[in-house]
Order: structure tokens, then C-alpha cells, then sequence
């Protein structure tokens, strides 16, 4: 599992890359983790590189979006790649979260 991160002003772009499941699922958390809570603004995750998601990659998610609304901030998705929107549709959770067609659209989003 590839993270890379990408501040925006003050908001945060994380882009994946790989399969997010039990196997790295620890390993996503924790470097998200560190963005939810020792950053500000709007954190967007573009998702154009996971080709596999995993109830503990949506866990993540949720948890996210769960603490962020706490701090008044929002996780944005983007680039959902049709097996992973699937899987989010399965769950019934993409309502959860502001999700974006293109990484461009969901960079617009963000308040300044």
C-alpha cells in the first residue's frame, strides 16, 4: 500500500495506491490518524489507485468522517473506481461522505 500526502493550504490530499484491506488496513489508519488529528481543514482521499476495499478500509473511513465532523472538518472521496464504489453501495454507506467525481472537482470544494 502506497500513502502519499499532499497539503492544500490547510487542507490535506491523500492519495492511495493498492489494495486496502486487513493487511494494510493498520497501516492506513495510522497515517491517517496523524491527519485527523494534528491537522485542520478538509481532508480529501482520492481513491483512482484502490483496486480492492475491505469492510476494514470502509471502517477507517467511517471513523474518519465520525472525528472530523467532531472538529468541524470534512473527508471528502474522489475517483471511486467502480469495484470499490460497489462495495460502498453493498454497505449502503456512500451517503456518509462528499464524493467527487474528479480530484479537480473535489479540490473546488474546499473552502479556503
Amino acid at each position: 500500500m502506497e500513502i502519499k500526502t499532499k497539503k492544500i493550504g490547510k487542507h490535506t490530499l491523500v492519495n492511495l495506491n493498492g489494495r486496502l484491506d486487513i493487511t494494510h488496513s493498520d497501516e492506513v489508519e495510522a497515517k491517517l490518524a496523524d491527519d485527523v488529528q494534528s491537522g485542520e481543514g478538509d481532508i480529501i482521499i482520492n481513491l483512482e489507485l484502490i483496486s480492492y476495499i475491505s469492510s476494514s478500509g470502509i471502517r477507517i473511513f467511517v471513523g474518519m468522517v465520525r472525528e472530523l465532523d467532531k472538529q468541524g472538518r470534512k473527508l471528502k472521496l474522489c475517483c471511486i473506481t467502480p469495484p470499490v464504489k460497489k462495495v460502498f453501495d453493498v454497505v449502503e454507506l456512500l451517503d456518509l461522505f462528499e464524493v467527487f467525481e474528479t480530484e479537480q472537482e473535489a479540490t473546488a470544494s474546499l473552502s479556503k
